[in-house]
């Protein structure tokens, strides 16, 4: 196992994912009109779970 989520998933036996960050920007070279922000968090966490939902009763 070579990411920590492979560990979490056979450990715990559950669902696990490996989160990359989408965003370029950081404080140096700010993006305001594509970079990350609160709301776009939200709107990832918010995608992330509908995912999840659509198949976690196929999972067992």
């Amino acid at each position: 196992m070579t990411l920590a989520t492979h560990w979490v998933a056979e450990r715990f036996d559950c669902l696990a994912n490996t989160l990359e960050m989408p965003f370029k920007d950081n404080d140096n070279l700010p993006d305001t009109e594509m970079g990350w922000s609160p709301e776009r968090s939200i709107q990832l966490g918010e995608a992330s779970l509908i995912a999840m939902l659509a198949v976690v009763d196929d999972l067992r």
